[in-house]
């Protein structure tokens, strides 16, 4: 009798240890089809709107100390401007940075500024750069800037249909 209970122990702790094991995975796929479903949808951009690329970290003091005024003029900028996030926490971010500033057309950008933390570049036609600063918590710097861009794709644009 003890022999039986002892070996229906085994096997429910080997049966809850086998779902456990199984809601993991099945939770790490969930993760990963909703970060593929994100990177997706970083390329689907407006390609007729101005870019705002951050390059940004966890560990970055200046970056958390930027990131409340990024967010307010991200959502306030949300239809005239494109904005990527270009996350450098670890070296997994890093590579997906990599491929998406690849996607971009920014690689270079990215490999000679990886380092710079709190740097935002504000990207115009062909990718020009129009506005490019590091460690600035000036608002209104960044708030010209944007309006500058936002005025100079809509000249553009004018010119195209004129």
């Amino acid at each position: 009798m003890k022999q039986q209970m002892k070996r229906m122990a085994l096997m429910a702790g080997a049966l809850t240890a086998l779902m456990a094991f199984m809601a993991l995975n099945v939770a790490a796929q969930d993760s990963m089809m909703k970060d593929d479903k994100t990177a997706g949808d970083k390329m689907m951009m407006d390609h007729s709107k101005p870019t705002v690329a951050i390059i940004r970290a966890d560990w970055c003091a200046a970056c958390q100390k930027l990131e409340p005024t990024m967010s307010e003029l991200m959502t306030q900028y949300k239809d005239r401007l494109n904005f990527v996030v270009l996350d450098v926490t670890t070296d997994e971010k890093t590579a997906e940075a990599a491929k998406t500033a690849r996607a971009l057309g920014i690689s270079k950008f990215f490999e000679a500024n990886k380092k710079n933390t709190s740097t935002v570049i504000v990207l115009g036609k062909k990718n020009k750069i129009l506005f490019k600063t590091t460690h600035n918590y000036d608002r209104d710097a960044y708030v010209r800037a944007f309006d500058d861009a936002v005025a100079k794709a809509s000249s553009m644009s004018m010119k195209k249909q004129g």
